[in-house]
């Protein structure tokens, strides 16, 4: 196993310390996901003149991939250990198989929250985002990582 040490502390087998910064790398992805999804929901995909709900859709599918490579790689650098339960094409593959999952609920949860309920697009995707971070951390943990 690859020791995990920040700040010169040995952390590889501290799962408290390990679960404090997934919810750091989670935290700042969901910010970054945020920004990126207000930038395009706001500023950029208006200029297309597409339905409301197909900038919400659209947005929330960019701005989730982009935050999901952010997540992957500052993930693996702290928390997971990459490569050490599956090759990494194999690891690769599940990496996109749950942010693929993820994203179907979060397109789900947006559509019903902004669509159907018409909450306000930025609470519904904070809200969204709450949800999905439990089935990313579960999935990621119990299938993909060695944490």
């Amino acid at each position: 196993m690859k020791r995990k040490v920040i700040f010169g502390y040995d952390y590889t087998n501290n799962e408290l310390v390990k679960l404090l910064l997934y919810l750091f790398v989670g935290g700042t992805a969901a910010v970054v996901e945020w920004i990126l999804f207000f930038i395009l929901y706001m500023e950029i995909l208006p200029r297309f003149r597409v339905s409301m709900t197909q900038t919400v859709l659209l947005a929330t599918t960019i701005a989730f991939c982009l935050s999901t490579l952010y997540h992957y790689f500052l993930g693996n650098v702290l928390v997971f250990e990459s490569g050490s339960k599956y090759d990494r094409g194999k690891e690769l593959s599940l990496v996109f198989l749950v942010s693929i999952v993820g994203l179907i609920l979060n397109l789900i949860l947006m559509y019903f929250f902004a669509s159907l309920l018409k909450m306000n697009a930025m609470l519904a995707k904070i809200l969204t985002s709450f949800i999905v971070v439990a089935w990313n951390y579960l999935s990621r943990k119990k299938w993909i990582f060695r944490s």
